[in-house]
């Protein structure tokens, strides 16, 4: 969950977005990139807060970023980065950005890449 902050504070540091709006729009797409190093962890999290989700642990993190989705939507919060005006030409920065939270990405349960956190900013657009 660490790279969620990291990718979280070029969206607000740059486009002022709040930062739990920022972290809400990049935390779907941080778990399923970190889903193949942490699915037993978000399974774990999944039998809290998705406790009727069943099967494997990729499944039960399948579950809980639906759920968190679910979550997201409900609230009606922006879901998307080009909800909150940045565009689509933006997200390089961003990327590059990122990669400057080194004390925040080191503790993510997967490493991430420059190419990596543009590849998520561009599922979260």
């Amino acid at each position: 969950m660490a790279a969620v902050h990291a990718l979280a504070y070029p969206v607000g540091g740059i486009f002022h977005v709040p930062h739990g709006l920022s972290n809400a729009l990049v935390l779907p797409h941080v778990l399923r990139f970190n889903a193949e190093a942490a699915a037993h962890l978000y399974a774990e999290l999944a039998d809290v807060i998705v406790p009727d989700a069943t099967g494997s642990d990729a499944s039960k993190t399948q579950a809980l970023i639906a759920r968190l989705e679910q979550m997201i939507a409900a609230t009606g919060i922006p879901a998307r980065l080009r909800d909150v005006g940045i565009a689509r030409d933006g997200l390089a920065r961003m990327a590059s950005d990122a990669m400057l939270q080194t004390r925040l990405l080191v503790n993510n349960p997967r490493p991430v890449s420059e190419a990596d956190a543009l590849g998520i900013y561009i599922a979260a657009f």
